[in-house]
């Protein structure tokens, strides 16, 4: 038994692995001293020389991939930036997010003071008067040296968002290469049938990018029952539970719209873990009849989709309609006619003259069988701490496990700050002890490593 993870950093001028071998060193259990706890063999899943595949050193074979796609956003200019803010600044304050009301605001008031400036002639006096400074005097390299800060801040940090999340023309080709680049490394995880979970991780911009490969490897994999129309062992399984007369999708049919729709803003964590536990009892039937989605869990560390309705919409209705109509995927799914699926159009024939009719979950429903985990830093008043993420749930649905974080770096002074979206794997970030978990400590319960080390003593002992 094998399980797969696949992160998807951030942005970022990112080197190849880089990411990667700090996670990897943070969330495996440390080695004895002077030996290793992770092997760096050849990627066989990838044709990007840069890349490496990690494995844990131990029984359970567990893969670490990296999906690098930092390298296809070349040429960003800083005009590409600014026009994406603008169209961020300008919306009107009822299509923005809560989670981003503070920020917006700010930037309102920044352009604000830069165009009163302009108008009022001050700042073309200002610039006239550099011309008397000397070269080397300590006001212009500072001129020159914070001009130059954010320049590099913008283009070569915020560019990455501001083409990705933008569906201007001159983005398309982007967007399609990094999308299809992320597609095939998750069909060929898939298809060579090595793995029984996989994994995917995404950390700031690369959990939105994450969210989209999801999406788009559901769509072509929900219908998929190769096992039942194809495999005499899957067919005879199906068979004898036909003669048994047991309700082989009973948790798809019955249970998980059930409880996924008693979910309400003000669940508990309990309540979510138990549509988790539902989840993964959906996940085992498709499987079962063949399906061959391996998908176990998403996790988003530092999320951006805390402000998907300013990111991925035009405006809150717009965002709203496009969830509705299940352009979107929500966890938990939009609802079908009667719930999360519907009969396929077709019955199987398993052999012995029998035919079964399979369930099959929407287009939209990969999280009726995916888990959804979301770690974050709270940002004070908006503006102070992680800013970049959020909780999940006021957007994207109330089955998603949003899990509060905190940093002991710097007497937790980095909670507060920026900074802190860089640290959710940050390995001093260990330490049992009361209150919101440590990020670390988050992160390894999310991905549960363990789980196919338990999943294969309990085959073993059966």
């Amino acid at each position: 038994m094998k399980q797969a993870i696949v992160l998807i950093h951030g942005i970022g001028e990112q080197k190849p692995m880089s990411t990667l071998r700090s996670f990897v060193t943070a969330v495996l259990e440390p080695g004895p001293e002077g030996k290793n706890n992770y092997w760096s063999k050849p990627d066989p899943m990838s044709e990007l020389f840069e890349l490496r595949l990690l494995q844990a050193v131990g029984r359970t074979k567990t893969h670490f991939y990296e999906y690098y796609w930092a390298y296809n956003v070349e040429g960003t200019t800083i005009c590409q930036v600014l026009a994406w803010m603008w169209s961020l600044i300008r919306r009107p304050g009822r299509d923005v997010p809560a989670s981003a009301k503070s920020l917006w605001m700010l930037m309102r008031i920044l352009a604000g003071i830069f165009v009163l400036l302009t108008a009022t002639g001050t700042l073309a006096g200002w610039h006239s008067g550099v011309d008397a400074l000397k070269v080397w005097s300590l006001p212009w390299m500072l001129v020159v040296g914070c001009g130059s800060a954010i320049y590099f801040f913008l283009v070569y940090y915020l560019g990455d968002a501001a083409r990705y999340c933008s569906a201007a023309p001159e983005n398309i080709k982007l967007r399609q290469t990094i999308r299809a680049e992320g597609l095939q490394l998750l069909r060929t995880l898939h298809q060579r049938g090595d793995y029984d979970r996989i994994i995917v991780v995404g950390h700031s911009l690369g959990s939105v990018i994450g969210y989209d490969l999801v999406k788009r490897l559901w769509q072509e994999y929900h219908e998929l029952y190769p096992g039942l129309e194809k495999n005499p062992e899957t067919q005879a399984a199906v068979r004898a539970a036909m003669t048994r007369k047991e309700n082989l999708q009973d948790e798809m049919r019955n249970v998980i719209s059930v409880v996924g729709e008693a979910l309400q803003a003000g669940s508990s964590d309990d309540q979510v873990k138990a549509y988790q536990a539902r989840q993964h009892k959906v996940l085992a039937e498709l499987q079962f009849l063949g399906n061959p989605w391996r998908i176990t869990d998403f996790i988003t560390l530092g999320s951006p989709l805390a402000h998907a309705m300013l990111l991925l919409a035009d405006s809150k209705q717009d965002f709203e309609d496009r969830k509705r109509q299940r352009e979107f995927p929500t966890c938990p799914p939009q609802l079908d006619d009667k719930g999360y699926a519907f009969s396929a159009q077709t019955p199987v024939e398993i052999g012995e003259g029998k035919k079964f009719t399979p369930l099959v979950l929407h287009h939209a429903a990969p999280f009726a069988v995916t888990r959804w985990t979301n770690l974050y830093f709270p940002a004070r008043l908006g503006l102070f701490g992680d800013i970049v993420g959020g909780p999940l749930r006021p957007e994207l649905g109330n089955g998603i496990l949003d899990v509060k974080v905190r940093t002991q770096a710097l007497n937790r002074f980095l909670n507060h700050t920026l900074l802190a979206h860089t640290s959710y794997w940050d390995e001093k970030n260990f330490h049992l002890d009361a209150g919101p978990k440590l990020s670390l400590e988050a992160v390894r319960e999310a991905l549960a490593l363990s789980h196919l080390r338990q999943q294969m003593a309990k085959h073993a002992g059966s």
